[in-house]
């Protein structure tokens, strides 16, 4: 059995290059939100490649991004050092103790599909400590609707979902509150919702490349049954699109939550985008 770090990082390359990215929207809306000039800090908290960490660089001086996951912080760095982006300080970290990190001030705190992993409360309760009084968390989902191919996906993830022997099979906990009801109940309850929706075109060998990002199904998880899980996939997905094409609406959620005494800045409220 490989250790939980060879199981993240044997995915890392896979979730970097194809999970989908956060439509530019998101960050307008972000920057308009808390007035984002290049002077800030932000902490993106589980930041795994820097899928956030990398955009929102460009509007504050300086992203903290934190993850636990030594194969995903690399994979970051070696991103950040293809672009040229040099204002991300990438840590490795665990959300369990943010205070031994020794954070400076935050403007804002950005959080991915990681917030789900977290004991949320406790999160949100050290960021209060941490997060100016201006500023505010942030939580990101995107969700994508089902498809014909997404569902033949997903029959095969099932038959390998379970490994030889039992045991935790790396798929996220289910979370009785949503995290909303748990922003309200926090430092931060002035939650406000924005969403964008787009399209997603995939080929074959993206949409194979994507279930290796997932935890459930990084090549170290998967280890002896790798070829034969995408070997699986390649014939449940051949009669379904024949020209290799697969398209996918995908529905991104910002969350918004700030101190009950600051509001976010008046403006556009944002738009969805098809």
């Amino acid at each position: 059995m490989s250790s939980p770090g060879e199981l993240f990082a044997s995915g890392a390359s896979h979730y970097a290059r194809y999970q989908p990215r956060y439509p530019r929207e998101l960050f307008d809306f972000l920057a308009e939100a808390f007035g984002l000039n290049g002077t800030q800090t932000a902490l993106d908290l589980g930041c795994g490649p820097g899928i956030l960490a990398l955009p929102l660089s460009r509007l504050v001086a300086r992203v903290i991004a934190v993850d636990p996951e030594p194969g995903m912080l690399e994979e970051g760095r070696s991103i950040a050092g293809r672009q040229n982006v040099g204002t991300i300080r990438w840590r490795r970290g665990d959300s369990s103790d943010l205070r031994a990190l020794g954070l400076p001030p935050l403007d804002l705190c950005v959080m991915g599909r990681s917030f789900h992993w977290m004991s949320r409360e406790q999160v949100l309760a050290d960021l209060d400590g941490l997060v100016n009084p201006e500023g505010g968390v942030v939580i990101v989902a995107t969700e994508p609707t089902g498809t014909a191919w997404s569902r033949a996906v997903d029959e095969v993830r099932e038959a390998y979902r379970t490994l030889p022997g039992g045991g935790d099979d790396g798929s996220r906990p289910e979370q009785e509150e949503s995290n909303r009801e748990i922003l309200r109940r926090s430092p931060f309850p002035r939650v406000t919702a924005a969403h964008w929706t787009y399209r997603i075109d995939r080929t074959l060998d993206e949409v194979i490349g994507l279930q290796f990002s997932h935890s459930s199904f990084t090549p170290a998880r998967l280890g002896g049954r790798k070829d034969a899980f995408e070997r699986d996939l390649r014939t449940a997905l051949a009669g379904i699109s024949p020209d290799g094409r697969f398209e996918q609406t995908v529905r991104t959620e910002a969350l918004t939550a700030t101190r009950r005494r600051r509001g976010l800045r008046p403006g556009r409220a944002p738009s969805a985008r098809s």
